[in-house]
């Protein structure tokens, strides 16, 4: 949190903001990007503050791919095992041993602009592109979920509160990835730390924190 213009203006990313830390001063918040749903809405409403944020950009966001350049980025982390690589001593290669991206299955879930971002990069790689929307029937999905090496969530948190269930995870492959770079809300609480303890799938990446940090160690990437 950044705060400006002797405490009447902030700018507010990722984290999580108690209504405690902003100045009584504060009459606009700057929240750049899309997703909202971490900001104080309670309080922003009670003062009347004003929200600049990016939703509606349409034209300015449609050159922006950061989101996917991230997604691609974590799901060659995943395949290619960097985690293991960078933060281990080198001990054999077989170790190391990662996968191609020519010729795996990405289901992108949310096929919307990032989704679609995703998509072309993923084909740049070879790889097979499937997509789902809500609107289609959810049985559909679970279709897709058996196909899929790698299943990347791009929905936004409203309205999808615990969308991707325990029941998807086991319709996954024991040998495919989860990549969630939208809300760790998305997922039904407590279901992917399951599946990865379970080994129900082999692993996950992540672009939020968790506070119980301690339980993630070994089971994640990201």
């Amino acid at each position: 949190m950044r705060i400006l213009h002797n405490g009447q203006a902030v700018i507010i990313g990722v984290e999580e903001v108690n209504p405690k830390d902003l100045p009584d001063s504060i009459k606009v918040i700057g929240c750049p990007m899309t997703g909202m749903d971490h900001l104080p809405w309670d309080f922003i409403n009670k003062k009347n503050i004003k929200v600049i944020s990016l939703t509606g950009e349409t034209e300015f966001l449609r050159n922006i791919t950061s989101t996917a350049e991230h997604t691609i980025g974590l799901v060659i982390s995943l395949l290619r095992n960097y985690k293991t690589i960078l933060n281990s001593p080198y001990k054999d290669r077989d170790e190391c041993t990662g996968h191609t991206l020519k010729g795996k299955t990405l289901t992108i879930i949310g096929y919307g602009r990032v989704g679609k971002q995703v998509a072309d990069i993923a084909k740049a790689f070879q790889m097979k592109v499937l997509s789902f929307e809500k609107e289609e029937p959810i049985h559909s999905l679970y279709d897709i979920l058996q196909k899929s090496d790698i299943v990347s969530l791009h929905i936004p948190l409203l309205g999808n509160e615990g969308f991707f269930t325990k029941e998807m995870f086991y319709a996954m492959k024991q040998t495919a990835y989860l990549v969630n770079t939208s809300r760790s809300g998305i997922v039904e609480p407590g279901a992917l730390l399951w599946a990865l303890k379970d080994k129900h799938i082999a692993g996950a990446a992540v672009d939020f924190t968790d506070d119980n940090r301690s339980l993630w160690d070994g089971h994640f990437a990201g």
